[in-house]
């Protein structure tokens, strides 16, 4: 599908990704008074990669469609429902999320404010696709009657300097993905949150040792204390724990959307998969941590 030349929803929080400064539209054309301009993708997303950014590491066409199925069940809404509500502030500013996937975190937490308008970075472009045409918590395309677009899908690397403006982020999401401590602290708006979801050692055990997938680091939540610890402090943690009911065929999906998709032989994972029983009860498990900066 390709969009119209809209106003870019959260055009005032997003920076050029060479110089910094403030973003001006025309038409489909973003543009800063440096000179440096940047033409949205005919399927919506704004291509923001700041120099020396890596834009190859983003997920696969397939993972993005196993992801889109997958969370479309409805089986981690739990998740997503804790984010959401773990990312309702008074401050002002936009929603952001570094590693946004196809958008279901960040489209739940716009679902939960409706005044707010969202900001999500990845470096698939498969994934911005989807995320671009995507609502508050619903996957009406956003030009349908009586909606407003309000989620803003940008290219960029989540390790790089972030195209946003300094204290612009009323909340940024932190959703199974990696963080930059540093750009999440400089955009994060002093009254703002920062709100983490990892997987508990538990998750998806029962997928894990049948399939042989990759597991959590049981170092994992003191790696993100540490790494956040200096600049933020938890104010609050939830932990969240559910079974869920899995045919082969969810299975296929939820391994094919992960980082195992990347290191498992296929064929040995379907034959893997077909061994299971018609139906597996699987584990759940995630901590849902909201963060301040420290001193705010």
């Amino acid at each position: 599908m390709t969009h119209g030349p809209e106003t870019l929803p959260a055009l005032a929080a997003l920076a050029c990704p060479n110089c910094g400064q403030a973003l001006d539209q025309a038409g489909r054309r973003l543009s800063c008074p440096a000179g440096h301009s940047f033409d949205l993708a005919k399927q919506g997303y704004a291509p923001l990669l700041a120099p020396g950014s890596n834009a190859t590491t983003g997920d696969t066409a397939d993972q993005v469609a196993a992801r889109e199925d997958f969370l479309g069940s409805g089986v981690y809404d739990p998740l997503m429902a804790a984010v959401a509500n773990a990312s309702l502030t008074d401050a002002p500013g936009v929603i952001v999320e570094p590693g946004c996937g196809t958008g279901h975190y960040l489209a739940a937490a716009l679902a939960a404010d409706a005044s707010r308008e969202g900001i999500g970075l990845d470096t698939s472009k498969y994934a911005l696709r989807r995320c671009a045409r995507r609502l508050t918590g619903d996957d009406e395309p956003r030009r349908a009657a009586g909606t407003r677009w309000r989620l803003a899908a940008v290219l960029a690397d989540a390790w790089r300097t972030l195209p946003i403006r300094d204290d612009a982020a009323a909340a940024v999401l932190n959703v199974f993905a990696p963080r930059n401590a540093d750009e999440i602290a400089r955009i994060l708006h002093p009254g703002g949150v920062l709100v983490v979801l990892t997987p508990r050692q538990d998750h998806l055990r029962e997928l894990v040792d049948a399939l042989d997938l990759l597991s959590v680091d049981p170092a994992k939540p003191q790696r993100t204390a540490d790494q956040l610890g200096s600049m933020f402090e938890a104010e609050r943690t939830d932990e969240l724990h559910y079974p869920i009911g899995l045919g082969r065929t969810e299975i296929l999906k939820l391994v094919g959307m992960g980082p195992s998709a990347r290191h498992l032989d296929p064929a040995a994972l379907a034959a893997a998969v077909a061994a299971l029983p018609d139906k597996v009860e699987v584990t759940v498990a995630a901590t849902v941590t909201r963060w301040r900066g420290k001193g705010s």
